[in-house]
């Protein structure tokens, strides 16, 4: 304890000679949240529409007072949180669950989805979420498989020195902004009339002294032509450093779940098991012998009375004995030398990312009442994961002729009868596989905007076109060519008494490969770079993503009604989305040559054309029981080339029958459409570890994931109910309640390896062509196809409270936000799994494509602003939770276990809660101000989270989605504007 104290002290002396002063303040995320954008001004009490940005029309009100709630984090709250990153600084929202990040979202190598930053709203996917940059769609960061992120944009791609606020719909909006809104809208909006220069420099570490990240950006602003033009320009770079395994104090016991090797259906045991100190039980670094081949038998390896089972192949190839633990549940044990077999805390605990971006924008008044404008935007990030995981085989076949064998063991092989050794590795010589993603994001706009009057009406509108492109480079170093595997370390000795490989060594010369070089698979340090050149290869696929854009909208004031001005809005817009790639040879390989990866280049494309009109409509005001009175309504009309014609709609109203109340309704029609990976992926696959639902045996299979262009829009249908109080008597206070209701239809998934092989054991024979076995009867590879197989249902409440007031020599700011998940329920084949109050997150048990989230999400702040300095101390936090709602709980006498209700000696996750502090202080006249921030101020370990059986040796115990596993983390910095 002393020892953490002193570093922590050292830490917090070298932030505060960096910044030169003491300074405290909060990472307020709440204190922007609540107080949306301001209330325009109204002539009348009637609701008016206007124009947001040049992309269409938009509702301007206090997010307190729009139909469809809406939060806004404003620059000064951007900039209290100093994140690296706009989604870390988004993804606080309560409304937001299981957005992807660098820390959470590191280890995937087939998808290519590791490293990008998304934003998930309700916990329904970041496919769903429709992310905007200043009004305009933004494309695809990735092409994806079978992952919520698919067709996702990347928010590193976003300029953030530029960003004036966020606003997030959180609610169905597919009418007013088109289709992936399903579940709300997260809208960056530039500030475009920025004049000036200003500038930030900030660093920060942990306080276990890693993951050291940088942020520099520099943002210029200026008029020209007499103001008639203005110019913008900003760049930005921002770094932070790998973690290398997971070397944190909480990670110290090896938590695992696994079947329970004692279960039987009536001996009243529970059928899964959660233990401490647990490591693999079939495979160590250097090579673990787990049983013998006797005679002819082929197939089958006896491990009772094998007297060369626990044998270990340490460094030099010498070996020791193995105890293999008290419990033993393959490929997991609990106890014995389970330290030596471990792998969960070897994979990078986040990952090394670097981010360029740069933005610029030209604006011109051609006349008076029309100007033309040109928007240029590039970005480029690299994130790079050096061990993300360990190429591992279960299922060794190691023949006595092996002349690797060391002698001793060939003697009691041979005194045994043993014709063959059963191994297990985890192929230390062998590097760990790594994957480091690229992506270069170019955007380029150019549009006119303008205004007029007819019959005496203001009309306003906008026009533009608009290509983004992203390039992403997947590459997976350390990839593990499958076949030169197999062939190396199948070796024998030639004539000569050389070591070759049996391939070379036979009598079919059609067979030979020259470039083989043997491989040891007994003990680390045993093997040369030669062989390990010949086994592994880096994977990579290029692929290129396009989104080109034309739209045009107006919107005006045309009639009016006793009850004030009646708004309409229309406008159209035609997009083109298109994939393009390329891959190496060995990735398109047929059969899968690599371990992991193997990409294949996707080619398609489809284009959207749709039209929309909105309209507000007062219909009462200044009556008794109605101070005001509007309906809001927008129907969208939308085409796909690839599933034909769809129409959404939203209808709403605001209601206002005293000063102190507001009551808002909406009910809408809302979509999903696929995404270019969802229809067009041309396959990816990687391996996984496997339970055969035959015998329940565990291996590794072949996943591999393929699109589905005969793939369904989703249709969703959303209700929302809401009321706002601001009482009189209580000055600067205000509170919003509002309930929502999600209902997806023909949502689209993938069953996964392990669903499809169930599903077909249980009898849903036209599933069984995706699940394909080997002459030994065990699966090789199975194929993931998505389909619109499920049913989606999303409800739950948010609360959102601020309260400003004076107090003494300054102004103290309350916010409270909280999100209450009530359920969150996936529907598939009969079946309905509850998703709410799980906190397992991607590491959920069995929940398959199930939706999930901890039961509720808050966040509460306190700040202070006495001039010229600000401080906020903030609290967010979940709640506790389960690993799945099904699973009974019990440690004896148990019931029967069942797939539907499986029995399980445990069933609880701790919550936890966080505190922020931080304070930014003004330098009087000088332009510039100094911050610190302290995330995780108290250093709050994770909730420990047992690995899955099918995942643990990925993921270990812990949970990236909702904990944070980094530990207190201090940013220090300066910012300018002048």
């Amino acid at each position: 304890m002393m020892k953490e104290t002193n570093s922590v002290t050292a830490a917090v002396r070298r932030t505060l000679g960096i910044a030169g002063s003491t300074l405290l303040a909060l990472t307020t995320l709440a204190a922007g949240t609540a107080s949306a954008q301001e209330a325009q001004s109204q002539e009348s009490s009637g609701a008016v529409l206007d124009v947001v940005t040049v992309t269409g029309t938009r509702i301007v009100r206090d997010g307190y007072e729009a139909p469809t709630p809406i939060s806004v984090l404003g620059t000064e709250q951007l900039a209290q949180m100093a994140t690296t990153n706009l989604a870390d600084s988004v993804n606080r929202l309560p409304a937001l669950s299981g957005g992807r990040s660098s820390h959470n979202y590191s280890g995937n190598i087939s998808s290519g989805t590791a490293g990008i930053n998304t934003l998930n709203l309700r916990g329904l996917g970041a496919n769903r979420t429709l992310v905007l940059l200043d009004g305009k769609r933004m494309v695809p960061a990735t092409l994806g498989t079978g992952d919520t992120a698919t067709g996702a944009p990347d928010v590193n791609s976003i300029p953030t020195a530029l960003i004036q606020r966020v606003e997030i719909v959180t609610g169905g909006a597919s009418a007013v902004y088109g289709s992936d809104a399903l579940a709300g809208v997260v809208n960056f909006i530039l500030d475009k009339e920025f004049t000036g220069i200003k500038g930030t420099a900030q660093v920060g570490e942990t306080t276990y002294h890693d993951n050291e990240s940088q942020l520099y950006s520099l943002a210029l602003g200026a008029p020209f032509a007499d103001s008639r033009g203005h110019v913008l320009f900003s760049a930005e770079w921002a770094g932070s450093d790998e973690i290398r395994g997971n070397n944190r104090p909480w990670n110290d016991a090896g938590y695992q779940l696994m079947n329970n090797p004692a279960y039987t259906p009536t001996n009243g045991q529970p059928q899964l098991i959660k233990r401490f100190n647990t490591g693999m039980s079939q495979a160590t670094a250097g090579g673990l012998i787990t049983g013998c081949y006797y005679g002819t038998a082929p197939n089958t390896a006896v491990q009772a009375g094998c007297p060369l089972r626990g044998t270990d192949f340490v460094e030099g190839g010498a070996y020791l004995p193995f105890n293999f633990g008290s419990v033993i549940s393959n490929p997991y044990m609990s106890g014995g030398d389970w330290e030596r077999s471990r792998n969960d805390n070897l994979q990078s605990l986040t990952m090394q990312m670097d981010r360029s971006t740069a933005f610029g924008r030209a604006s011109f008044d051609v006349t008076d009442n029309t100007s033309v404008f040109a928007e240029l935007g590039w970005s480029k990030t690299r994130a790079i994961n050096h061990h993300a995981l360990r190429t591992f085989d279960f299922n060794l076949k190691i023949p006595v002729t092996n002349p690797f064998i060391p002698d001793e063991i060939r003697n009691g092989m041979i005194a045994n009868n043993v014709t063959s050794l059963a191994m297990g590795t985890t192929n230390a010589d062998l590097p760990p596989l790594a994957g480091d993603n690229t992506r270069t994001f170019k955007r380029y706009a150019l549009g006119v905007e303008g205004s007029f009057t007819m019959a005496g009406d203001d009309w306003s509108w906008d026009a533009y076109a608009q290509r983004s492109t992203t390039e992403a480079l997947q590459t997976a170093p350390g990839n593990r060519i499958n076949p030169n595997y197999t062939k190396a370390i199948n070796s024998v000795r030639d004539p000569s008494g050389r070591i070759v490989c049996s391939v070379n060594a036979d009598a079919n010369p059609a067979n030979d490969d020259p470039a083989c070089v043997p491989y040891n698979p007994f003990g680390i340090g045993v093997n040369s770079q030669a062989v390990i050149d010949y086994i592994t290869e880096t994977g990579w696929a290029d692929q290129e993503l396009t989104q080109d854009v034309v739209a045009i909208s107006a919107s005006g004031q045309p009639f009016s009604s006793w009850a004030g001005p009646i708004s309409l809005a229309f406008g159209a817009e035609h997009r083109r989305e298109e994939v393009d790639g390329v891959a190496s040879v060995l990735d398109e390989a047929s059969p899968s040559v690599f371990f992991a990866g193997n990409y294949h280049a996707s080619k398609g494309d489809y284009n959207v054309t749709e039209g929309f009109v909105e309209t507000v409509v007062p219909l009462a005001a200044n009556v008794p029981a109605a101070q005001s009175l509007d309906f809001n309504g927008a129907v969208r009309w939308t085409d796909y080339s690839t599933s034909g014609d769809v129409v959404t709609w939203k209808a709403g109203t605001t209601w206002q029958p005293i000063d102190d109340i507001r009551v808002r309704l909406t009910r809408s029609r809302d979509i999903r459409a696929p995404s270019l990976g969802d229809l067009f992926n041309a396959g990816q696959s990687g391996g996984s570890n496997f339970t055969d639902p035959r015998d329940q045996s565990q291996y590794l299979v072949t996943s591999v994931t393929i699109g589905n262009p005969e793939l369904k829009p989703e249709e969703a249908d959303t209700t929302g109910i809401g009321i706002v109080f601001s009482p009189r008597f209580i000055p600067g206070f205000t509170m919003s309640i509002d309930y929502y209701s999600i209902e997806i239809d023909g949502a689209i998934a993938s069953l996964g390896a392990q669903e499809n092989a169930n599903r077909c054991e249980r009898g849903i024979t036209d599933l069984c062509r995706y699940v394909i076995r080997g002459a030994d009867g065990k699966i090789v590879t199975v194929y993931n196809q998505p389909q619109n197989i499920l049913g989606q249902e999303a409800s739950g409440y948010d609360v959102e409270m601020s309260y400003n007031l004076p107090i003494g020599p300054g102004d103290l700011q309350l916010r409270a936000l909280g999100t209450y998940f009530d359920k969150l329920q996936t529907k598939d084949s009969g079946a309905t799994v509850e998703g709410s109050g799980l906190n397992a997150g991607g590491a959920g048990i069995g929940l398959g494509n199930a939706l999930q989230s901890p039961k509720y999400r808050y966040l509460v702040s306190a700040g202070y602003n006495w001039e010229p300095v600000t401080a906020t101390l903030t609290m967010r936090g979940i709640s506790s939770g389960k690993y799945n709602n099904s699973f009974i709980v019990c440690t004896e006498g148990c019931p029967t276990s069942t797939l539907a209700n499986p029995t399980i000696d445990g069933n609880h996750i701790d919550g936890v809660k966080y505190f922020d502090l931080s304070l930014n202080g003004k330098l009087l006249d000088s332009g510039a101000e100094l911050f610190m921030v302290v995330e995780n101020l108290l250093n709050e370990e994770p909730a420990l989270v047992a690995g899955t059986r099918g995942g643990g040796y990925y993921n270990g115990q812990d949970n990236a989605d909702y904990y944070d596993r980094l530990g207190r983390y201090y940013r220090v910095g300066v910012r300018f504007q002048f």
